[in-house]
């Protein structure tokens, strides 16, 4: 089945093939070589991270990576080419284009295919999480000095083995970076979310026993936060409609990951030698599986991020500050100009609320506990400006309220009294009147969202109808003109129409269904499989056996059942060609509409057909093995002999299956090797059709020579001159005469192989009777055909 049709379906599990890996770096072996003094500076700031409970990945050394990877290059109008299947630090040193990236795969199945996150969890948890004994929770720092020598920036690069949001996909880079002052003190803290980051300044983060910062990383996306037990809207663009994805963050665990110093970029290059286990960072390429939507493919490594890498604090600075970017759909209370805000309920003020210069925010529903008392600290007497942004959740509106100008007390204390719904009102310490807002603004908010995107319920109807039905137009159309052709390939004795028909849906419908089914039977835990089964799997035999079972069950009972109709090699050919396309059908169907409908119209690429077509043609030819075998078996007269070419047969496909997937798999660039590979399936199957064509030729001129008159005799085994004469006859005579001669060319094609049947298998006393009723036809219509 399609390969990333089968791993969506199929979950592999692979702990006993990933249970001895030995990592292949100690990052702290480095250290050796970087100065201590950045080592010191590095560990000293070390963030604090804090999860969401449901968070599986941690940030760790990117071995959990290469040690499930192989080296990709993406080829323009082709197929991406494999360059390395396996890899080690020192193989990524010269590969500085973004057209290479590296796929994670599981040496078995092929692509694992990006988007689906179960085979990549299931693994992770079972191999390379820390728990599983994987490489520890691990920061790559960097010590950026200014000309002077002087450390201005500190940055923290956080490596995840994969991305679980709303665009998954392999490899996940996160930034902390911690800008220093001219004295060597933490000014700025910037947090990377996405496409970009967002910065506090040093005193306005949670900073915890004085040097580490406090870190939410958001589940599944990694994107850092200054807050937990957050909801963050992000808005997303998806085909012709903004929609809006949640992070969330929470607070589960306190972890101050290990320390690894990278050495400076030029030092790196001149002594590769001096740093054995940081040559991945000249690596310029993609860390994961590359996707027609570039949010959906593997990101650049660190030293590859532009400005982010060769200017940080610039980069730096460029970030909005948080509370400009985020926090708008909650309790807000801004009034600058030295300013102090406290919220509080009960008298107490709340330890879920954000108080900073000027500004405070509640991380908490107003509902729930409401009212809230906003107690503002003004310099005294002066005017100042205040604005309430106060969430209606139920409405799913935030209201803006603006206080212009307004007078303070003599005290410089004032209140105001806020709950969902109703407008607030200011009281100032002194004054006995309340004051309203000037005016108030209206903005649509949104605090949840689902965690799965599907494009059938984004997109317009018109846009959803004309997507899925492309989908399937791609998966249908190219395969019932490889089954047309196939069927217009046996000239001389055509198959019935009804009995292909059913050879094709039993492809299409049970058999899919069937090894859904069967696939489904792994997604059990390793251990209850036992470590034969998990071995099978791994090694990669199974899933070829299953679908060849499944697909070559109709071509056994055609055999058997009809074996009138399959009895030569090209009929076998045909009937398990006709299966595979059924097979490849649906599997394209379905992964062409698993694309669109998590990926739109970006989905559906040139590519995706291209590689339909092969895979139709690859699958036709792996039955057409089987069904070949069963034909040639069908020419034996020995029952043994039959018996041994059937099974034989059966076991070369499941034979071909798997080679020609590992050829496809581990063949490395693009040659004249790699291309024959890929189109090995239509190369041989022709060269089969024309043999067996060949073959049933020369039995017409055999068996037709004493029955049919010169003319009509050549005129019936040459394909050429029986077109022409069908083709006048159409066109002379219509469209009558031209089926009636159709019929007759079909009835010696018949009456020459049952002719040589009936000769081969004089037991079987049915075949030469049917034989003899075909000569009386034929004779009974040339004498027709000369009255007229």
């Amino acid at each position: 089945m399609k390969q990333n049709l089968r791993n969506r379906f199929l979950i592999i599990f692979l702990a006993l093939f990933g249970a001895g890996l030995v990592f292949q770096s100690d990052p702290a072996r480095a250290q050796e070589t970087v100065s201590s003094d950045d080592i010191a500076l590095a560990e000293r700031y070390a963030p604090v991270l804090y999860f969401h409970p449901e968070e599986l990945f941690r940030p760790q050394s990117v071995d959990v990576l290469l040690n499930t990877a192989r080296l990709r290059e993406q080829r323009s109008f082709w197929f991406d080419t494999n360059i390395l299947p396996e890899l080690s630090f020192s193989d990524l040193f010269d590969y500085d284009d973004e057209r290479y990236f590296l796929d994670v795969w599981y040496g078995t199945e092929g692509e694992s295919d990006y988007k689906n996150y179960s085979i990549h969890r299931i693994y992770y948890q079972t191999v390379l999480s820390p728990e599983a004994g994987g490489p520890p929770i691990l920061a790559y720092a960097r010590v950026v000095r200014d000309s002077s020598g002087r450390p201005s920036v500190i940055q923290y690069w956080l490596f995840y083995y994969y991305n679980d949001w709303f665009n998954k996909h392999e490899g996940d880079w996160e930034l902390v970076q911690l800008m220093l002052g001219p004295d060597g003190s933490p000014e700025w803290l910037v947090y990377s979310q996405h496409h970009g980051g967002t910065r506090r300044a040093w005193d306005a983060a949670q900073i915890e026993d004085g040097t580490h910062p406090a870190v939410y990383v958001a589940l599944g996306s990694h994107a850092n936060y200054f807050w937990g037990d957050e909801n963050y809207p992000n808005g997303q663009d998806i085909g012709s409609r903004r929609i809006e994805i949640m992070d969330r963050t929470g607070s589960f665990g306190r972890y101050i990951p290990d320390i690894a110093v990278l050495p400076d970029l030029q030092d790196l290059v001149d002594s590769p030698d001096s740093f054995p286990d940081m040559l991945w960072l000249l690596f310029r390429g993609h860390w994961g599986e590359l996707a027609p939507q570039s949010d959906f493919g593997g990101p650049l490594g660190p030293a590859a991020k532009g400005q982010q890498w060769s200017q940080p604090h610039e980069w730096g600075l460029a970030q909005p500050l948080d509370t400009e970017v985020w926090y708008r759909n909650r309790l807000r209370v801004s009034a600058p100009g030295g300013a102090q805000v406290r919220l509080v309920a009960g008298g107490e003020a709340l330890q879920v609320a954000d108080t900073l210069d000027g500004l405070a925010i509640l991380h908490q529903d107003l509902a729930e506990i409401a009212p809230v008392t906003a107690e503002l600290d003004l310099p005294p007497g002066q005017p100042f400006d205040l604005v309430v942004s106060l969430p209606e959740k139920a409405a799913g509106r935030v209201v803006h309220y603006h206080f212009n100008a307004v007078p303070a007390g003599d005290s410089g204390r004032a209140a105001l009294a806020l709950a969902p719904g109703q407008e607030p009102r200011l009281s100032r310490g002194g004054i006995p009147d309340l004051v309203r807002p000037d005016s108030f603004a209206v903005e649509p908010a949104t605090w949840d969202a689902p965690d799965v995107v599907w494009l059938i319920g984004i997109l317009p109807a018109s846009e959803v109808a004309r997507g899925v039905s492309l989908s399937l137009a791609a998966g249908l159309l190219p395969t019932l003109v490889y089954v047309g052709l196939f069927y217009w390939s046996d000239r001389y004795e055509k198959e019935p129409g009804r009995l292909l028909a059913v050879a094709f849906l039993w492809g299409a419908v049970p058999t899919v269904l069937i090894a859904v089914v069967v696939r489904l039977f792994f997604d059990l835990p390793a251990t209850s499989l036992g470590r034969e089964a998990v071995e099978a799997i791994r090694t990669g035999f199974v899933s070829p056996f299953i679908e060849e079972a499944l697909k070559g069950t109709i071509l056994v009972v055609i055999a058997l059942r009809y074996r009138r109709e399959l009895d030569n090699v090209l009929d076998g050919i045909i009937y398990g060609a006709v299966v595979g396309f059924g097979f490849a059908m649906s599997g394209n169907m379905i992964s062409n509409l698993f694309s669109f409908l998590t990926r739109g119209f970006s989905g559906l690429d040139a590519l995706i057909f291209i590689q339909g077509l092969f895979y139709a043609l690859d699958h036709a030819f792996y039955s057409a093995v089987f069904g070949a075998g069963l034909g040639l078996a069908r020419m034996r007269r020995s029952r043994s002999e039959r018996l041994q070419i059937s099974l034989g047969a059966f076991l070369l496909s499941v034979v071909v299956h798997q080679v020609h997937e590992l050829i496809l798999r581990n063949a490395v660039g693009l040659s004249l090797f790699t291309v024959l590979a890929t189109l090995v399936g239509i190369v041989l199957l022709v060269v089969v059709v024309g043999w067996s064509l060949r073959r049933q030729r020369q039995t017409l001129e055999t068996e037709l020579v004493d029955v049919l008159p010169g003319e009509l005799f050549r005129r019936v085994i040459d394909p050429r001159t029986r077109a022409q004469a069908e083709w006048r006859t159409l066109l002379e005579s219509g469209f009558r005469k031209w089926g009636a001669q159709r019929r007759f060319h079909q009835l010696c094609g018949e009456f020459a192989f049952k002719r040589l049947q009936a000769r081969r298998f004089p037991e079987e006393n049915e075949i030469a009777g049917e034989a003899a009723r075909l000569r009386d036809e034929i004779e009974a219509a040339i004498k027709t055909t000369q009255n007229e």
